[in-house]
């Protein structure tokens, strides 16, 4: 039996169903039911990775993220989805995501060498992944690329096995 291991970038995600379908709710959204259309298969161990927004005293807003980030990650778990975790490094008054890409690496890298998959559906156009990416086909991995229709990377394009492009009816739901 084929096994399969879905990697997100949960913020690559967002904004590039955003960017292709604004009207989109992503804390309600049916993301097993999702990859499993992408992937054909309803075998799968999905991981979604994402840096983890913290409440800051006396910012209303860091709040309202905080909340919606939890109803997101209650979604996600209720889906049997593992969450891994980045955090969010404030700089000159703008966040940066830390972290996500060495995780998503490292669970690449990890279930290559542990022969936990055979396909892994990368959901990221992080060219940060490439050396993960390398070694995973090296160990006769299939290495799918899952990025969005207007925004697709070249490197990755070139550097995985197979690309497969998000279009608005995919998030939709058509």
């Amino acid at each position: 039996m084929i096994q399969i291991l879905v990697l997100v970038d949960g913020s690559n995600f967002y904004h590039g169903c955003k960017k292709l379908a604004p009207g989109v709710h992503l804390t309600d959204f049916k993301y097993r039911v999702f990859f499993e259309k992408i992937s054909k298969s309803n075998k799968m161990r999905i991981v979604y990775c994402v840096g983890e927004i913290r409440k800051e005293g006396g910012n209303l807003r860091s709040g309202e993220l905080y909340a919606s980030q939890q109803s997101l990650f209650y979604n996600l778990g209720r889906q049997r989805i593992k969450v891994l975790k980045g955090y969010m490094l404030r700089n000159n008054g703008v966040y940066h995501e830390k972290g996500v890409d060495v995780q998503m690496a490292v669970e690449m890298v990890k279930g290559a060498y542990k022969n936990s998959y055979d396909y892994c559906y990368l959901v990221s156009s992080d060219t940060d992944l490439l050396p993960a990416i390398v070694e995973a086909r090296r160990r006769r991995k299939k290495v799918v690329y899952v990025g969005f229709k207007g925004s697709l990377s070249k490197a990755m394009v070139n550097n995985c096995t197979k690309t497969r492009v998000i279009t608005m009816n995919d998030i939709a739901g058509k």
